[in-house]
């Protein structure tokens, strides 16, 4: 009887080894929870591009958009754990749960699958606002009080608490406009409709490029490669001012670990890729592979830190 039993079992094991090997069976579905075209999307279709053809399968970009990336959380939360729904996470996953009420734990109810990259942001202004320097940006909005607007990507976003950070290190008083992602903000700002944003280089560099926005100053501790000439806000009189994104991937809490090892052999193999990596920092990105285990420990290590950034900003939902 116990022989019988050892060798039902290790055809159970057999079995589910051979599964998880043969995995990816169907595509892959990555949620994405911020609108086509803004820099979540534009850095998500790059990577998963790769991935699929490494992977042997399609990875279809689901943009499930709403409550500052709550609603894509919420279902990724609840898919079944089986490797074929991940969740594309940024930044604010550390801290929506802190602003709204959620029906997941950042932390016990998804499984990290690995980083993706590092974000870098930009003080920015629409071309025709009339400062041409930081400076002269935060001498206009001191003589206007509660008169100049500033739109994010979204309450809870970095881009909202970065900016947030800055008002309350410069002693600013300015609107919050609120957008439904990055790419809706940024479309009024080069309209002229808000005169200034907090954004992802990745998804305002085109715009500067092109002269349809004017950067005030760089959100990382040293300049930008893409954009060697713009200064930093630390050297422009606010020593040690830094907000630095981050991009990930996680799936919902019980994936299997062989699937969870297989996702991110091949993201990291993905991130490796010369041309992938070449788009990444176009795209003003920095690749940032890891373990399922460093990634994990990245997150929880970001939800204190950025909780405190977000209580000393004094940033709210509007």
């Amino acid at each position: 009887m116990k022989l019988i039993k050892a060798l039902a079992t290790a055809a159970l094991c057999t079995a589910a080894l051979s599964a998880f090997a043969a995995f990816p069976e169907k595509p892959i579905r990555v949620v994405v929870p911020w609108p086509a075209g803004g820099p979540s999307d534009s850095l998500a279709r790059i990577v998963t591009g790769k991935l699929g053809e490494l992977l042997g399968q399609t990875l279809v970009v689901d943009n499930k958009v709403g409550a500052s990336g709550v609603i894509g959380a919420e279902y990724v939360a609840k898919a079944a754990p089986d490797g074929y729904t991940l969740l594309w996470v940024i930044s604010n996953h550390t801290t929506n749960h802190l602003l709204f009420k959620v029906s997941y734990d950042p932390i016990k109810d998804f499984a990290p699958v690995s980083m993706v990259a590092n974000t870098s942001y930009m003080l920015v202004a629409s071309s025709g606002f009339a400062p041409a320097t930081l400076k002269e940006f935060v001498d206009y909005v001191k003589a206007r009080p509660g008169k100049v607007a500033y739109a994010s990507a979204g309450n809870g976003t970095l881009q909202h608490f970065g900016m947030e950070t800055f008002k309350g290190t410069a002693g600013l008083d300015m609107v919050h406009i609120p957008y439904k992602g990055s790419a809706p903000a940024i479309t009024d700002l080069l309209g002229g409709q808000v005169p200034v944003t907090f954004e992802a280089t990745s998804a305002i560099a085109s715009a500067i490029r092109s002269g349809r926005a004017r950067p005030l100053g760089v959100a990382s501790l040293k300049r930008l490669a893409l954009f060697p000439d713009v200064p930093t806000i630390a050297e422009s009189g606010y020593p040690g001012f830094e907000i630095v994104g981050f991009t990930g991937a996680v799936a919902p809490a019980g994936t299997p670990p062989e699937v969870l090892a297989k996702l991110n052999a091949e993201i990291n193999r993905a991130l490796a890729d010369p041309d992938t990596r070449a788009k990444m920092v176009t795209l003003g990105v920095e690749p940032a592979g890891s373990t399922a285990a460093e990634f994990r420990s990245y997150i929880q290590a970001q939800i204190p830190r950025y909780a405190k950034i977000l209580k000393d900003s004094g940033a709210t939902v509007d």
